[in-house]
């Protein structure tokens, strides 16, 4: 071969070179398509409103897919959803009922019957500006508590009449 390049090297080194430049940008193109653009997820903590809000006993929030348990001054949250395949479960005297699958759960979240493999998960709670947070990326334990959320009452007038009554 001379020194000079003859038309089809020339020809050549150009379809090599495309199809390499093809193959980077197909790479990129499926790589970039692993990372979504937007996350169109709702925030993990979501604010629940006034302790005042939750009277003695269990509340269930349909939005957050939560309980929250309140027994005096202490408030929980407890997930309301099966750990066996996502269902919601429902509140029952003794505990708690997945509809589903036939899972129960008693009044602390163990599952006790039915196909669920672990307790229902309970998420932290904490109070900021004077509303209810709840967690619901987090899982802690069923002993992490809320406690006194709620704003002191206001003291009673002494008893006894006024002056000047009788």
């Amino acid at each position: 071969m001379s020194e000079r390049r003859s038309r089809r090297w020339m020809l050549r080194t150009l379809a090599v070179g495309g199809a390499f430049a093809g193959g980077l940008a197909h790479v990129w193109a499926w790589s970039r398509s692993l990372v979504p653009n937007v996350l169109y997820e709702p925030p993990k903590q979501r604010r629940l409103g006034a302790p005042t809000r939750f009277p003695e006993g269990t509340t269930f929030l349909q939005e957050e897919k939560i309980f929250v348990v309140r027994k005096g001054d202490v408030l929980r949250a407890l997930s309301a959803v099966c750990t066996h395949l996502g269902c919601t479960v429902g509140a029952q005297e003794a505990g708690y009922h997945c509809p589903c699958h036939g899972s129960f759960f008693d009044a602390e979240g163990t599952n006790t019957g039915g196909p669920a493999p672990r307790p229902l998960p309970w998420h932290p709670l904490s109070l900021r500006g004077g509303a209810l947070i709840v967690d619901l990326g987090t899982e802690v334990g069923p002993e992490i508590t809320l406690e006194s959320p709620l704003p002191p009452e206001p003291p009673k007038p002494p008893r006894g009449g006024r002056k000047g009554d009788k």
